[in-house]
Protein backbone atom coordinates (compact mmCIF):
# COMPACT_ATOMS: atom_id res chain seq x y z
CA UNK A 1 0.00 0.00 0.00
CA UNK A 2 2.84 2.41 0.78
CA UNK A 3 4.31 1.71 -2.66
CA UNK A 4 1.02 2.55 -4.39
CA UNK A 5 0.21 5.64 -2.33
CA UNK A 6 3.71 6.96 -2.99
CA UNK A 7 2.73 7.48 -6.63
CA UNK A 8 -0.91 8.40 -6.16
CA UNK A 9 -0.04 11.40 -3.95
CA UNK A 10 3.19 12.57 -5.53
CA UNK A 11 4.21 14.68 -8.50
CA UNK A 12 5.85 11.70 -10.10
CA UNK A 13 5.86 11.52 -13.93
CA UNK A 14 3.92 8.28 -13.43
CA UNK A 15 0.89 10.36 -12.41
CA UNK A 16 1.01 12.82 -15.27
CA UNK A 17 -1.13 12.68 -18.39
CA UNK A 18 1.36 11.11 -20.87
CA UNK A 19 2.05 8.04 -18.75
CA UNK A 20 -1.36 7.86 -17.09
CA UNK A 21 -3.21 7.80 -20.43
CA UNK A 22 -0.84 5.29 -22.00
CA UNK A 23 -1.13 3.10 -18.91
CA UNK A 24 -4.91 2.83 -19.23
CA UNK A 25 -4.79 2.30 -22.99
CA UNK A 26 -2.49 -0.71 -22.58
CA UNK A 27 -4.34 -2.00 -19.50
CA UNK A 28 -7.72 -2.01 -21.22
CA UNK A 29 -6.20 -3.69 -24.28
CA UNK A 30 -4.57 -6.44 -22.21
CA UNK A 31 -7.77 -6.88 -20.19
CA UNK A 32 -9.90 -7.26 -23.32
CA UNK A 33 -7.49 -9.76 -24.88
CA UNK A 34 -7.67 -11.95 -21.79
CA UNK A 35 -11.40 -11.48 -21.30
CA UNK A 36 -11.97 -13.04 -24.72
CA UNK A 37 -9.13 -15.59 -24.56
CA UNK A 38 -10.12 -16.99 -21.18
CA UNK A 39 -13.79 -17.11 -22.16
CA UNK A 40 -12.73 -19.25 -25.12
CA UNK A 41 -10.39 -21.42 -23.04
CA UNK A 42 -13.12 -22.19 -20.50
CA UNK A 43 -15.66 -22.89 -23.26
CA UNK A 44 -13.24 -25.32 -24.91
CA UNK A 45 -12.27 -26.98 -21.63
CA UNK A 46 -15.69 -27.40 -20.06
CA UNK A 47 -18.17 -27.31 -22.99
CA UNK A 48 -16.71 -27.71 -26.47
CA UNK A 49 -14.29 -30.65 -26.00
CA UNK A 50 -14.76 -34.18 -24.78
CA UNK A 51 -11.31 -35.61 -24.00
CA UNK A 52 -7.92 -34.74 -22.51
CA UNK A 53 -6.16 -34.91 -25.88
CA UNK A 54 -8.80 -32.88 -27.72
CA UNK A 55 -8.82 -30.21 -25.01
CA UNK A 56 -5.04 -29.99 -24.97
CA UNK A 57 -4.78 -29.68 -28.75
CA UNK A 58 -7.54 -27.04 -29.04
CA UNK A 59 -6.25 -24.87 -26.20
CA UNK A 60 -2.68 -25.09 -27.43
CA UNK A 61 -3.85 -24.26 -30.98
CA UNK A 62 -5.71 -21.23 -29.60
CA UNK A 63 -2.59 -20.03 -27.78
CA UNK A 64 -0.52 -20.49 -30.92
CA UNK A 65 -3.00 -18.60 -33.13
CA UNK A 66 -2.94 -15.60 -30.80
CA UNK A 67 0.87 -15.51 -30.73
CA UNK A 68 1.53 -16.23 -34.42
CA UNK A 69 0.86 -12.61 -35.58
CA UNK A 70 3.63 -11.37 -33.29
CA UNK A 71 6.03 -13.51 -35.30
CA UNK A 72 4.55 -12.51 -38.66
CA UNK A 73 3.93 -8.78 -38.23
CA UNK A 74 6.27 -7.46 -35.51
CA UNK A 75 8.98 -6.56 -38.03
CA UNK A 76 6.58 -4.36 -39.99
CA UNK A 77 5.11 -3.01 -36.74
CA UNK A 78 8.53 -1.94 -35.47
CA UNK A 79 9.30 -0.07 -38.69
CA UNK A 80 5.94 1.71 -38.58
CA UNK A 81 6.46 2.65 -34.91
CA UNK A 82 9.82 4.27 -35.70
CA UNK A 83 8.52 5.92 -38.90
CA UNK A 84 5.22 7.48 -37.74
CA UNK A 85 4.16 9.41 -34.59
CA UNK A 86 3.29 6.78 -32.00
CA UNK A 87 0.14 8.50 -30.69
CA UNK A 88 -1.34 8.44 -34.22
CA UNK A 89 -0.65 4.70 -34.56
CA UNK A 90 -2.09 3.90 -31.12
CA UNK A 91 -5.41 5.56 -31.97
CA UNK A 92 -5.70 3.67 -35.27
CA UNK A 93 -4.86 0.37 -33.57
CA UNK A 94 -7.45 0.91 -30.83
CA UNK A 95 -10.09 1.73 -33.45
CA UNK A 96 -9.26 -1.56 -35.20
CA UNK A 97 -9.81 -3.34 -31.86
CA UNK A 98 -13.43 -2.11 -31.80
CA UNK A 99 -14.19 -3.76 -35.15
CA UNK A 100 -12.34 -6.96 -34.17
CA UNK A 101 -14.40 -7.26 -30.99
CA UNK A 102 -17.63 -6.75 -32.91
CA UNK A 103 -16.62 -9.77 -35.00
CA UNK A 104 -15.59 -11.61 -31.82
CA UNK A 105 -18.97 -10.97 -30.21
CA UNK A 106 -20.67 -12.53 -33.23
CA UNK A 107 -18.33 -15.53 -32.98
CA UNK A 108 -19.19 -15.98 -29.29
CA UNK A 109 -22.92 -15.74 -29.87
CA UNK A 110 -22.83 -18.34 -32.65
CA UNK A 111 -20.24 -20.55 -30.87
CA UNK A 112 -18.53 -21.28 -34.19
CA UNK A 113 -15.05 -22.48 -33.26
CA UNK A 114 -13.55 -21.42 -36.60
CA UNK A 115 -14.76 -17.82 -36.14
CA UNK A 116 -13.53 -17.79 -32.55
CA UNK A 117 -10.07 -18.83 -33.74
CA UNK A 118 -10.13 -16.15 -36.48
CA UNK A 119 -10.93 -13.56 -33.80
CA UNK A 120 -7.97 -14.74 -31.73
CA UNK A 121 -5.68 -14.30 -34.73
CA UNK A 122 -7.01 -10.78 -35.39
CA UNK A 123 -6.61 -9.86 -31.72
CA UNK A 124 -3.04 -11.08 -31.83
CA UNK A 125 -2.45 -8.99 -34.95
CA UNK A 126 -3.58 -5.72 -33.40
CA UNK A 127 -1.60 -6.50 -30.24
CA UNK A 128 1.49 -7.19 -32.39
CA UNK A 129 1.25 -3.71 -33.89
CA UNK A 130 0.72 -2.13 -30.45
CA UNK A 131 3.62 -3.94 -28.74
CA UNK A 132 6.61 -2.06 -30.26
CA UNK A 133 4.89 1.25 -29.53
CA UNK A 134 4.06 0.47 -25.91
CA UNK A 135 7.58 -0.18 -24.67
CA UNK A 136 9.48 2.11 -27.05
CA UNK A 137 7.41 5.17 -26.13
CA UNK A 138 8.00 4.78 -22.38
CA UNK A 139 11.54 6.25 -22.43
CA UNK A 140 10.14 9.22 -24.37
CA UNK A 141 7.67 10.16 -21.63
CA UNK A 142 9.58 9.03 -18.50
CA UNK A 143 12.92 10.10 -17.12
CA UNK A 144 15.56 7.42 -16.58
CA UNK A 145 14.98 7.43 -12.82
CA UNK A 146 11.28 6.62 -13.36
CA UNK A 147 11.75 4.07 -16.14
CA UNK A 148 12.16 1.00 -13.92
CA UNK A 149 9.01 1.95 -12.00
CA UNK A 150 7.10 2.56 -15.23
CA UNK A 151 8.11 -0.85 -16.56
CA UNK A 152 7.08 -2.44 -13.26
CA UNK A 153 3.64 -0.84 -13.45
CA UNK A 154 3.28 -1.91 -17.09
CA UNK A 155 4.36 -5.50 -16.42
CA UNK A 156 2.44 -5.79 -13.18
CA UNK A 157 -0.74 -4.27 -14.58
CA UNK A 158 -0.59 -6.56 -17.61
CA UNK A 159 -0.84 -9.57 -15.34
CA UNK A 160 -3.50 -7.89 -13.22
CA UNK A 161 -5.40 -7.47 -16.49
CA UNK A 162 -4.85 -11.20 -17.06
CA UNK A 163 -6.24 -11.80 -13.56
CA UNK A 164 -9.39 -9.76 -14.17
CA UNK A 165 -9.81 -11.29 -17.61
CA UNK A 166 -9.36 -14.75 -16.11
CA UNK A 167 -11.96 -14.22 -13.40
CA UNK A 168 -14.56 -12.37 -15.45
CA UNK A 169 -13.99 -14.27 -18.68
CA UNK A 170 -13.45 -17.70 -17.18
CA UNK A 171 -16.29 -17.70 -14.68
CA UNK A 172 -18.64 -15.28 -16.44
CA UNK A 173 -18.90 -17.15 -19.72
CA UNK A 174 -20.02 -20.35 -17.97
CA UNK A 175 -22.83 -18.62 -16.06
CA UNK A 176 -26.41 -18.44 -17.36
CA UNK A 177 -26.48 -15.90 -20.22
CA UNK A 178 -22.71 -15.58 -19.78
CA UNK A 179 -22.00 -15.69 -23.51
CA UNK A 180 -24.29 -12.73 -24.16
CA UNK A 181 -22.75 -10.77 -21.27
CA UNK A 182 -19.19 -11.47 -22.50
CA UNK A 183 -20.13 -10.42 -26.03
CA UNK A 184 -21.31 -7.04 -24.75
CA UNK A 185 -18.34 -6.70 -22.41
CA UNK A 186 -15.61 -7.12 -25.03
CA UNK A 187 -17.26 -4.48 -27.23
CA UNK A 188 -17.62 -2.09 -24.30
CA UNK A 189 -13.99 -2.45 -23.22
CA UNK A 190 -12.77 -1.92 -26.79
CA UNK A 191 -14.80 1.28 -27.07
CA UNK A 192 -13.41 2.47 -23.73
CA UNK A 193 -9.84 1.81 -24.86
CA UNK A 194 -10.37 3.78 -28.06
CA UNK A 195 -11.94 6.69 -26.14
CA UNK A 196 -8.97 6.85 -23.74
CA UNK A 197 -6.50 6.76 -26.65
CA UNK A 198 -7.98 10.03 -27.94
CA UNK A 199 -6.54 11.74 -24.83
CA UNK A 200 -2.98 10.83 -25.75
CA UNK A 201 -0.74 13.82 -26.32
CA UNK A 202 0.58 13.96 -29.90
CA UNK A 203 4.06 12.45 -30.05
CA UNK A 204 6.87 14.08 -32.04
CA UNK A 205 9.51 11.33 -32.22
CA UNK A 206 9.49 9.83 -35.72
CA UNK A 207 11.87 8.93 -38.53
CA UNK A 208 10.28 9.82 -41.86
CA UNK A 209 13.38 8.70 -43.74
CA UNK A 210 13.04 5.10 -42.52
CA UNK A 211 11.98 2.88 -45.42
CA UNK A 212 9.13 0.44 -44.78
CA UNK A 213 9.92 -3.08 -45.99
CA UNK A 214 6.66 -4.73 -47.10
CA UNK A 215 8.09 -8.27 -47.24
CA UNK A 216 7.22 -9.58 -43.79
CA UNK A 217 9.87 -12.27 -43.52
CA UNK A 218 12.57 -10.04 -45.05
CA UNK A 219 11.72 -7.15 -42.72
CA UNK A 220 11.87 -9.42 -39.68
CA UNK A 221 15.23 -10.89 -40.71
CA UNK A 222 16.66 -7.42 -41.42
CA UNK A 223 15.58 -6.21 -37.98
CA UNK A 224 17.11 -9.19 -36.22
CA UNK A 225 20.43 -8.68 -38.04
CA UNK A 226 20.37 -4.97 -37.14
CA UNK A 227 19.54 -5.50 -33.48
CA UNK A 228 22.05 -8.31 -32.90
CA UNK A 229 24.70 -5.60 -33.10
CA UNK A 230 23.47 -4.14 -29.80
CA UNK A 231 24.79 -6.99 -27.68
CA UNK A 232 23.54 -5.96 -24.24
CA UNK A 233 19.98 -5.12 -25.26
CA UNK A 234 19.84 -8.21 -27.51
CA UNK A 235 20.80 -10.34 -24.50
CA UNK A 236 17.77 -8.89 -22.69
CA UNK A 237 15.61 -9.85 -25.69
CA UNK A 238 16.76 -13.47 -25.49
CA UNK A 239 16.26 -13.62 -21.72
CA UNK A 240 12.79 -12.06 -21.97
CA UNK A 241 11.81 -14.47 -24.74
CA UNK A 242 12.64 -17.46 -22.58
CA UNK A 243 10.41 -16.06 -19.81
CA UNK A 244 7.49 -15.94 -22.25
CA UNK A 245 8.22 -19.52 -23.35
CA UNK A 246 7.84 -20.60 -19.72
CA UNK A 247 4.83 -18.40 -19.11
CA UNK A 248 3.04 -19.58 -22.25
CA UNK A 249 3.30 -23.21 -21.20
CA UNK A 250 2.18 -22.49 -17.64
CA UNK A 251 -0.81 -20.31 -18.56
CA UNK A 252 -2.05 -22.51 -21.41
CA UNK A 253 -1.77 -25.81 -19.53
CA UNK A 254 -3.19 -24.81 -16.13
CA UNK A 255 -6.82 -25.52 -17.20
CA UNK A 256 -5.82 -28.95 -18.54
CA UNK A 257 -3.80 -29.74 -15.41
CA UNK A 258 -6.80 -28.76 -13.29
CA UNK A 259 -9.43 -30.77 -15.14
CA UNK A 260 -7.61 -33.94 -16.17
CA UNK A 261 -4.78 -34.36 -13.65
CA UNK A 262 -6.10 -32.79 -10.45
CA UNK A 263 -9.72 -33.68 -11.22
CA UNK A 264 -10.88 -30.24 -10.07
CA UNK A 265 -13.52 -27.86 -11.40
CA UNK A 266 -13.29 -24.50 -13.19
CA UNK A 267 -13.16 -22.62 -9.87
CA UNK A 268 -9.80 -24.21 -9.08
CA UNK A 269 -8.51 -23.44 -12.59
CA UNK A 270 -9.48 -19.79 -12.17
CA UNK A 271 -7.82 -19.69 -8.76
CA UNK A 272 -4.56 -21.07 -10.20
CA UNK A 273 -4.54 -18.53 -13.03
CA UNK A 274 -5.34 -15.75 -10.56
CA UNK A 275 -2.52 -16.75 -8.21
CA UNK A 276 -0.08 -16.79 -11.13
CA UNK A 277 -1.17 -13.33 -12.32
CA UNK A 278 -1.04 -11.77 -8.86
CA UNK A 279 2.39 -13.30 -8.29
CA UNK A 280 3.80 -11.77 -11.48
CA UNK A 281 2.36 -8.37 -10.52
CA UNK A 282 3.79 -8.52 -6.99
CA UNK A 283 7.15 -9.70 -8.31
CA UNK A 284 7.24 -6.76 -10.73
CA UNK A 285 6.55 -4.29 -7.93
CA UNK A 286 9.17 -5.97 -5.75
CA UNK A 287 11.79 -5.66 -8.51
CA UNK A 288 11.05 -1.97 -9.00
CA UNK A 289 11.11 -1.24 -5.26
CA UNK A 290 14.26 -3.28 -4.57
CA UNK A 291 16.43 -2.47 -7.59
CA UNK A 292 15.21 1.14 -7.90
CA UNK A 293 17.46 2.76 -10.53
CA UNK A 294 20.19 0.10 -10.43
CA UNK A 295 20.20 -2.54 -13.16
CA UNK A 296 21.41 -5.63 -11.28
CA UNK A 297 21.41 -8.96 -13.13
CA UNK A 298 23.59 -11.18 -10.98
CA UNK A 299 20.53 -13.07 -9.66
CA UNK A 300 18.71 -13.79 -12.93
CA UNK A 301 20.23 -17.19 -13.59
CA UNK A 302 19.58 -18.16 -9.97
CA UNK A 303 15.94 -17.05 -10.23
CA UNK A 304 15.39 -19.32 -13.22
CA UNK A 305 17.04 -22.19 -11.36
CA UNK A 306 14.70 -21.65 -8.39
CA UNK A 307 11.71 -21.69 -10.74
CA UNK A 308 12.76 -25.19 -11.90
CA UNK A 309 13.15 -26.36 -8.31
CA UNK A 310 9.67 -25.08 -7.44
CA UNK A 311 8.24 -26.76 -10.54
CA UNK A 312 9.88 -30.04 -9.48
CA UNK A 313 8.24 -29.56 -6.07
CA UNK A 314 4.81 -29.03 -7.68
CA UNK A 315 5.17 -32.23 -9.68
CA UNK A 316 6.24 -34.04 -6.51
CA UNK A 317 3.13 -32.86 -4.65
CA UNK A 318 0.89 -34.06 -7.48
CA UNK A 319 2.69 -37.43 -7.57
CA UNK A 320 2.25 -37.75 -3.80
CA UNK A 321 -1.49 -37.18 -4.23
CA UNK A 322 -1.93 -39.75 -7.03
CA UNK A 323 -3.99 -42.21 -4.97
CA UNK A 324 -6.35 -39.53 -3.68
CA UNK A 325 -6.80 -38.11 -7.19
CA UNK A 326 -7.47 -41.59 -8.61
CA UNK A 327 -10.19 -42.22 -6.02
CA UNK A 328 -11.65 -38.78 -6.71
CA UNK A 329 -11.75 -39.50 -10.45
CA UNK A 330 -13.89 -42.57 -9.73
CA UNK A 331 -16.46 -40.52 -7.82
CA UNK A 332 -19.30 -38.43 -9.23
CA UNK A 333 -18.00 -34.89 -8.96
CA UNK A 334 -14.85 -32.85 -9.38
CA UNK A 335 -12.98 -31.25 -6.50
CA UNK A 336 -14.35 -27.80 -5.69
CA UNK A 337 -12.19 -24.87 -4.68
CA UNK A 338 -13.25 -25.18 -1.03
CA UNK A 339 -12.32 -28.88 -1.00
CA UNK A 340 -9.04 -28.26 -2.82
CA UNK A 341 -7.86 -25.47 -0.52
CA UNK A 342 -8.42 -27.68 2.55
CA UNK A 343 -6.79 -30.84 1.15
CA UNK A 344 -3.15 -31.49 2.09
CA UNK A 345 -0.79 -31.45 0.24
CA UNK A 346 -2.75 -30.23 -2.80
CA UNK A 347 -3.28 -26.82 -1.23
CA UNK A 348 0.50 -26.24 -1.22
CA UNK A 349 0.31 -26.04 -5.03
CA UNK A 350 -1.06 -22.51 -4.66
CA UNK A 351 1.97 -21.43 -2.61
CA UNK A 352 4.45 -23.05 -5.00
CA UNK A 353 2.79 -21.46 -8.04
CA UNK A 354 2.77 -18.06 -6.31
CA UNK A 355 6.52 -18.33 -5.62
CA UNK A 356 7.19 -19.24 -9.27
CA UNK A 357 5.22 -16.19 -10.41
CA UNK A 358 6.95 -13.88 -7.89
CA UNK A 359 10.32 -14.93 -9.29
CA UNK A 360 9.02 -14.42 -12.83
CA UNK A 361 7.89 -10.86 -12.11
CA UNK A 362 11.18 -9.94 -10.44
CA UNK A 363 13.04 -11.51 -13.38
CA UNK A 364 11.28 -9.65 -16.20
CA UNK A 365 11.17 -5.97 -15.15
CA UNK A 366 14.94 -5.22 -15.11
CA UNK A 367 15.27 -6.91 -18.51
CA UNK A 368 12.73 -4.60 -20.14
CA UNK A 369 14.50 -1.61 -18.60
CA UNK A 370 17.84 -2.90 -19.91
CA UNK A 371 16.38 -3.22 -23.40
CA UNK A 372 15.09 0.36 -23.37
CA UNK A 373 18.13 2.07 -21.87
CA UNK A 374 20.75 0.24 -23.94
CA UNK A 375 19.09 0.82 -27.33
CA UNK A 376 19.40 4.16 -29.24
CA UNK A 377 16.11 6.06 -29.53
CA UNK A 378 16.00 5.80 -33.35
CA UNK A 379 16.20 1.99 -33.16
CA UNK A 380 14.24 1.39 -29.96
CA UNK A 381 10.85 0.50 -31.47
CA UNK A 382 12.53 -1.94 -33.84
CA UNK A 383 14.42 -3.53 -30.95
CA UNK A 384 11.08 -3.98 -29.14
CA UNK A 385 9.73 -5.46 -32.37
CA UNK A 386 12.62 -7.95 -32.45
CA UNK A 387 11.82 -8.78 -28.84
CA UNK A 388 8.21 -9.45 -29.85
CA UNK A 389 9.30 -11.57 -32.82
CA UNK A 390 11.51 -13.79 -30.67
CA UNK A 391 8.93 -13.84 -27.86
CA UNK A 392 6.35 -15.00 -30.37
CA UNK A 393 8.68 -17.55 -31.95
CA UNK A 394 9.42 -19.19 -28.60
CA UNK A 395 5.77 -19.05 -27.53
CA UNK A 396 4.67 -20.66 -30.80
CA UNK A 397 7.44 -23.23 -30.35
CA UNK A 398 6.15 -23.92 -26.85
CA UNK A 399 2.68 -24.52 -28.30
CA UNK A 400 4.09 -26.78 -31.04
CA UNK A 401 6.21 -28.78 -28.60
CA UNK A 402 3.29 -29.27 -26.21
CA UNK A 403 1.08 -30.37 -29.11
CA UNK A 404 3.77 -32.84 -30.20
CA UNK A 405 3.96 -34.11 -26.64
CA UNK A 406 0.21 -34.72 -26.54
CA UNK A 407 0.31 -36.32 -30.00
CA UNK A 408 3.01 -38.70 -28.73
CA UNK A 409 0.77 -39.57 -25.76
CA UNK A 410 3.09 -37.97 -23.22
CA UNK A 411 1.34 -37.02 -20.00
CA UNK A 412 1.15 -33.36 -19.04
CA UNK A 413 3.27 -34.09 -15.97
CA UNK A 414 6.05 -35.51 -18.15
CA UNK A 415 5.85 -32.45 -20.42
CA UNK A 416 6.21 -30.15 -17.40
CA UNK A 417 9.11 -32.26 -16.11
CA UNK A 418 10.95 -31.81 -19.42
CA UNK A 419 10.27 -28.07 -19.21
CA UNK A 420 11.80 -27.85 -15.73
CA UNK A 421 14.95 -29.68 -16.86
CA UNK A 422 15.31 -27.51 -19.98
CA UNK A 423 14.88 -24.38 -17.85
CA UNK A 424 17.88 -25.40 -15.73
CA UNK A 425 20.12 -25.39 -18.79
CA UNK A 426 18.84 -21.94 -19.81
CA UNK A 427 19.46 -20.70 -16.26
CA UNK A 428 23.11 -21.78 -16.53
CA UNK A 429 23.47 -20.00 -19.91
CA UNK A 430 21.99 -16.77 -18.57
CA UNK A 431 24.18 -16.88 -15.47
CA UNK A 432 27.29 -17.16 -17.66
CA UNK A 433 26.20 -14.46 -20.13
CA UNK A 434 25.00 -11.91 -17.58
CA UNK A 435 28.47 -11.77 -16.00
CA UNK A 436 29.78 -10.40 -19.31
CA UNK A 437 27.24 -7.58 -19.67
CA UNK A 438 28.56 -4.09 -20.32
CA UNK A 439 25.95 -1.56 -19.23
CA UNK A 440 26.47 2.07 -20.29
Amino acid sequence: MNFISKYLYSKSPLCKRPFFTLFWVQFLGAFNDNLFKNSLVMLITFRLSQSNGETGLLITLAAGLFILPFFLFSGLAGQLADHYPKSFLIQKIKLAEVFIMLFGAFALLTLQLELLFVTLFLMGTQSAFFGPIKYSVLPEILMDKSLMQGNALFSGSTFIAILFGTILGGIGVLMPNGIEVMSMAIIGVALSGYAVSLWLKPSTVQNKELLIEGNLLKSSWQLIKLCKGYHTSFFSVLAISWFWFLGAVMLSQIPILTKYVLWANEGVATAFLSVFSVGIALGSVFASHSFKNHLNFKWHGLMLGLISILLFAMLGVIEQSTQFLFLQSQSAGRISFNEFITTWPLNTLFILLLLIALLGGAYIVPLYTLLQTQTPVNVRARMVAVNNILNAFLMVMSAVLVMIGFALSLSLLNILLCLAVLNLSIAWWIQVRQNRLKIV
